[in-house]
C-alpha cells in the first residue's frame, strides 16, 4: 500500500521515484530540525515538501526507472549535508537568485538547479516549480505549478 501524506502524492508511487539506498536519503527529520532548516534557510517549506520527505527524506532519482529525468537529486532535512547546509553554497557560492527553495539537483551538477518559486504560488500556497540555469544568467524556465504536478511528470514519463 502505498503511503500518503496530507492529500499528496495519491496519484504515485513516491517511494519508486528514488533509488532504494543512497548518501542523499536521510533518516526522518524532527520538528526541530525542520524548524532549524525553516530559519537557516530563511523560508518556510511547503506543505507538499514536507509531505514528500516525511515519506522519503531526500535521495537519488531511480534512473533505472526515470532514465529520462532531468532531476538526479532531491535534498532533505538533515543536521549534515540536508537543504539547510546545500542552500547557503547554492545562494552564496553559486550565487542562485534567492526566489524560493533549491530543491532539486540535475544531472548538470550544480549548473542549474530546480527551485520552489514563491514569486507565484497556486491556490494552496504551493510554490511553482522552476529551473534555474546558473550557467545562463540564472534564466528562470516554468516547470509545473507545483511540487505535485512535478513529481506526477516525473512519475508519468513527461518531459519536465
Amino acid at each position: 500500500m502505498r503511503e500518503v501524506h496530507n492529500g499528496f502524492f495519491e496519484n504515485i508511487n513516491v517511494e519508486k521515484l528514488f533509488d532504494e539506498d543512497d548518501e542523499y536519503t536521510f533518516p526522518p527529520f524532527t520538528d526541530e530540525e525542520l524548524e532549524e532548516t525553516e530559519k537557516a534557510i530563511g523560508w518556510k517549506l511547503p506543505k507538499s515538501y514536507i509531505a514528500l520527505l516525511k515519506i522519503r527524506n531526500g535521495g537519488s532519482i531511480n534512473y533505472n526507472e526515470f532514465e529520462d529525468c532531468w532531476l538526479s537529486v532531491i535534498y532533505g532535512v538533515s543536521s549534515g549535508e540536508g537543504l539547510a547546509d546545500m542552500y547557503d553554497n547554492w545562494i552564496n557560492e553559486w550565487q542562485y537568485p534567492n526566489i524560493g527553495i533549491p530543491f532539486g539537483e540535475t544531472q548538470s551538477a550544480g549548473h542549474d538547479m530546480y527551485f520552489m518559486d514563491f514569486g507565484s504560488v497556486d491556490e494552496n500556497g504551493e510554490p511553482r516549480i522552476v529551473l534555474v540555469d546558473n550557467e545562463l544568467d540564472n534564466s528562470v524556465t516554468f516547470v509545473a505549478n507545483n511540487l505535485e504536478e512535478f513529481l506526477t511528470m516525473i512519475y508519468n514519463h513527461e518531459e519536465v
